[in-house]
């Protein structure tokens, strides 16, 4: 070892806030054919929709046309600590060679010890196709808890999904495997809390660890054929070069490189002619204070979680009873509930217990109650009764594995007072598991109409998720349930029954909760109403794709099943649903060669009007284009995006392709009404966020109007028909950047408007703009200010602010939420003096109170936002997922809820004044302006 590495320079993990990097180098070695099982389990979902099977295979030795990526996560007891990252996409001609960085959204302090590295190796084989090559995994911290350094080559397991338990059946490296841990154990880490501070670390206490531990030998051969083919010529040559390179070898110049030179070559040779595929990755190094540094495994307070105590001594024991039933619980719990229910019925809570039973009926939803609220709403149940709102609370205080609870709680249910709709999305969480309960939500959203189940669609669809799998894997919905349940009256008695009085109790014999449960309901509802049978076909199938992790996989399998399911019913129940069913297999068929098309034209070189050129004439080209297909004249078909306009052709004189990193193309549908309909088709992009945001903003829209204020919003339609392409409505307007650009002010640009349209119209205003256009601006822009404050929307530019001539003002781009955003400093609303110098004193005051308004009603209803935010937790969305124990948190902190009406309002004033104020976003535009500038 040389001189300048003496000294063992090393760093705790705990103390490593550094996000963890790893490079996807190459793959080498000889590739496994992928067998027939997992091609027709791809192709499952496909042959339901379709009578003949889907023509976009890709032959394995097609490398001109081969697109691989390497998928990068970290797990640990099975369970995945952050979004996979992957590497982009490239097309190889011969030799699959990345050479990419990868920084994981994962700090070294995070790293639990037994944390593993999974890497799965994906191919593109058809724009709506994924097939897998392989995978491999490799636990971060080796045997003795030191993390990974160097180089690896790794064993690539074909053609099967990464396992990632401790004892993987995919290693990528083969090495013994203690009984128990060196460096984790907590005698070590008293040992090494006194040294710490020392750059240079004894090994005694590991030496004498060592010796305790019996290890079991693996049974390895040498042949590459075996169960662990690694340990061979490619990997002893391998860890010789690792060694000189760790300077644990004597340093001789002359030698080591003549050596050296030699390995490297007898490394790549063995690399490929490996019978095995083999995936070369190299973790980053660590460098502090110029020094390299090993990071070893290391959690300074693990004692205090498992040990406790012993009288005034600093000793510590493991309490072997620290799992076991807390008997004293137990018997306060028999003892406040099991006896008390004929003595419960006639209680009255006191003033201060009234206030105290208040104010936990205002906790969000899902907020955790204290063992005392428990037993405090339990008391006072029957009194409880008649608040609508109590309902869910009440459901939270029972013990579901106590039988006799179980059964009060179910009786109880019946003489509740009726629950609100939007209220009852909450029943249908990950925390209502009961069918008794989660029947009666869907009961109640039996009552909803199709537009408000519209609105709750999105939600709905992924609370089947928290559904038993065994119900939606049934075969067919039952197509005479909704003629049995009209005729013999039982849904109709139970909904009478929870609309009337307390001293009106049902007894369970006369009347019971029907059993259907939500996949039923929800396809029940799709065959009546076409439209709902349409977003329910693409909200569930675009889950069907999202299936990053294992649990993932089963989710979609889940999802896939409904799908089948869903198809089936409407192909089975009648004429008119067969219709549907037959409308639903044609806009698959024309978004997947819409696809094919639009692949076609991002493959190519060119600027972007080069590229409409080549559009065009593919669509021109009709039945001869390379996708065969007639985008001028088809069959007329539902718009997926908007399912109640029927297109049948493309104008391919209106066509577009916007200038962005994604190429957005506007396609201008013609419709069987003979108009037209602007749509813009993104490839690439996952619309799922924009999706929901705007979900949220028609639902904001629709209480808004419910309370006669109509502030011309223009909630556009988004659609996201898989994980990576979908539509989006278009509406004619400009950005405020060019509206700048041109006009100067806003205020010339809707006068230049209004000359041109309307010049002789007696209603102009002063400033020469009519009043009902000036009135839209106002409107709109304080509508927006207010929703995007409470959605937390960031990266706020006048690239994504729209202006239409009509004056309403919208916004677009929902890339960043919940507070998110890739501007240190944002404002908390997005006005700006150059949007509000169009308003005069009046108009200024009409703004103000247009935004105070409408912050008072919505924040009446925060707990419709809750829950429907609250069904969207495990949807891998990005923003959400981020940070999804936190996310409705920091959507109600927006609403203020800890404040009156009054506070609130004042609330918003000073952040409406702080923004216009506001220096920072002002320079952010310049500086927008100079990189745009440049482009």
């Amino acid at each position: 070892m040389s001189a300048a590495s003496e000294k063992f320079h090393f760093i705790f993990s705990h103390e490593l806030e550094d996000r963890i990097q790893i490079k996807i180098s190459s793959i080498d070695g000889e590739r496994t054919q992928q067998q027939q099982p997992q091609q027709q389990q791809q192709q499952s979902l496909n042959d339901t929709i379709f009578s003949t099977s889907s023509s976009f295979g890709r032959n394995l030795t097609d490398s001109k046309r081969s697109e691989p990526y390497v998928l990068c996560q970290i797990y640990s007891d099975g369970q995945s600590l952050c979004m996979p990252i992957q590497t982009s996409y490239k097309s190889f001609t011969d030799k699959w060679n990345w050479n990419e960085w990868l920084t994981l959204p994962l700090r070294y302090s995070d790293l639990p010890r037994h944390a593993i590295l999974a890497l799965s190796i994906h191919e593109l084989i058809s724009p709506t196709q994924i097939r897998i090559i392989g995978s491999t995994t490799l636990s971060l911290f080796d045997s003795e808890g030191t993390f990974r350094q160097g180089i690896y080559d790794l064993k690539v397991w074909p053609n099967v999904p990464p396992d990632v338990k401790l004892k993987s059946s995919t290693p990528g490296k083969i090495e013994q495997i203690f009984n128990e841990e060196q460096i984790l154990s907590n005698h070590t880490n008293q040992t090494t809390k006194s040294i710490s501070s020392s750059p240079v670390i004894t090994t005694t206490n590991l030496q004498y660890n060592r010796k305790q531990i019996t290890s079991k030998p693996l049974n390895i051969t040498w042949n590459d054929d075996s169960a662990y083919p690694m340990l061979d010529e490619l990997s002893r040559m391998a860890k010789l070069i690792k060694n000189q390179c760790d300077g644990h070898t004597i340093n001789q110049e002359w030698l080591d490189q003549l050596t050296l030179a030699k390995a490297r070559t007898c490394l790549d040779k063995e690399r490929s002619t490996s019978k095995s595929m083999l995936l070369l990755i190299e973790f980053s190094r660590t460098m502090v204070e110029d020094n390299e540094c090993i990071v070893l495994y290391f959690e300074p307070k693990c004692d205090d979680v498992l040990n406790y105590p012993i009288g005034y001594t600093n000793q510590g024991v493991y309490d072997p009873e620290i799992d076991l039933e807390n008997i004293v619980e137990s018997k306060h719990l028999k003892l406040s509930r099991s006896a008390r229910k004929a003595l419960d019925k006639d209680l009255k809570p006191t003033s201060e217990q009234r206030d105290r039973l208040m104010q936990i009926l205002a906790y969000p939803p899902g907020q955790f109650l204290s063992i005392e609220e428990q037993d405090l709403v339990w008391k006072y149940r029957f009194f409880l009764s008649q608040h609508k709102k109590a309902l869910a609370k009440f459901l939270q205080c029972v013990h579901w594995d106590k039988e006799e609870e179980v059964k009060q709680a179910l009786n109880l249910l019946q003489q509740w007072v009726t629950m609100d709709t939007e209220d009852a999305l909450e029943l249908l969480g990950p925390s209502y598991h009961h069918p008794k309960v989660r029947s009666y939500a869907v009961s109640r959203l039996r009552q909803a109409p199709d537009d408000d189940l519209l609105l709750y669609l999105l939600q709905l669809v992924q609370a089947l998720r928290y559904e038993r799998h065994d119900l939606i894997n049934a075969e067919v919905v039952d197509s005479v349930v909704d003629e049995q349940m009209s005729s013999n009256g039982v849904y109709e008695n139970f909904a009478n029954a929870m609309g009337q009085s307390e001293s009106q109790s049902i007894d369970l014999t006369k009347s019971s909760i029907p059993e259907i449960d939500l996949s039923t309901f929800l396809i029940q509802r799709a065959c009546e109403k076409p439209v709902i049978a349409n977003y329910l076909f693409w909200y569930s199938y675009v889950e069907c794709e999202n299936n990053t992790t294992a649990k993932d996989k089963a989710t979609s399998d889940m999802y896939q099943a409904f799908v089948e399911k869903l198809l089936m019913t409407l192909k089975n129940k009648n004429e008119q649903t067969r219709e549907v069913r037959l409308s639903i297999e044609a806009q698959k068929r024309f978004v997947d060669k819409l696809v094919e098309l639009t692949n076609i034209i991002k493959r190519m070189q060119g600027s972007a009007k080069v590229k409409e050129e080549k559009l065009r004439n593919l669509l021109l080209a009709g039945d001869d284009s390379p996708v065969k297909f007639n985008f001028l004249n088809f069959d007329p078909i539902p718009l997926p995006l908007d399912p109640e306009v029927k297109i049948c052709g493309i104008n391919p004189d209106k066509l577009k392709i916007f200038k962005s990193a994604k190429l957005p193309f506007l396609f201008v549908f013609k419709t069987t009404t003979d108009e037209e309909y602007p749509t813009i088709f993104k490839n690439g992009d996952d619309l799922r966020q924009d999706q929901l945001i705007l979900q949220i903003i028609m639902l904001m829209d629709r209480i808004l109007r419910k309370e006669n204020i109509d502030l011309k919003l223009t909630p556009y339609k988004v659609l996201s028909t898989s994980l990576k392409y979908g539509f989006v409505q278009f509406i004619d307007s400009q950005s405020l950047r060019r509206v700048l650009d041109r006009s100067r002010t806003i205020r010339q640009y809707l006068q230049s408007k209004a000359i041109i349209t309307i010049s002789d119209d007696a209603t102009s205003s002063e400033v020469g703009i009519p009043h009902e256009v000036l009135d839209a601006y106002v409107k709109s822009c304080a509508g927006y200010c207010v929703i995007m404050y409470l959605l937390g929307v960031g990266d706020r530019h006048f690239d994504n602010l729209l202006l239409r001539d009509s004056g309403q003002l919208f916004h677009i781009d929902f890339g960043f939420i919940m507070g998110r955003d890739p501007k240190p400093l944002p404002q908390a609303m997005r006005v700006s003096k150059d949007m509000i110098e169009i308003l005069d004193d009046k108009r200024f005051s009409d703004f103000l109170r247009y935004c105070f308004t409408a912050f008072i009603i919505l924040r009446k209803h925060a707990n419709v936002f809750a829950n429907l935010f609250s069904l969207m937790l495990d949807a891998n969305i990005p923003d959400i997922a981020l940070e999804r124990d936190k996310t409705v948190k920091k959507l109600l902190d927006k609403f203020r809820l800890d404040l009156d009406d009054e506070k609130a309002t004042s609330y918003l004033k000073d952040l409406i004044d702080s923004s216009i104020r506001a220096i920072v976003p002002q320079l952010y535009e310049y500086f927008h302006n100079v990189v745009l500038g440049f482009r």
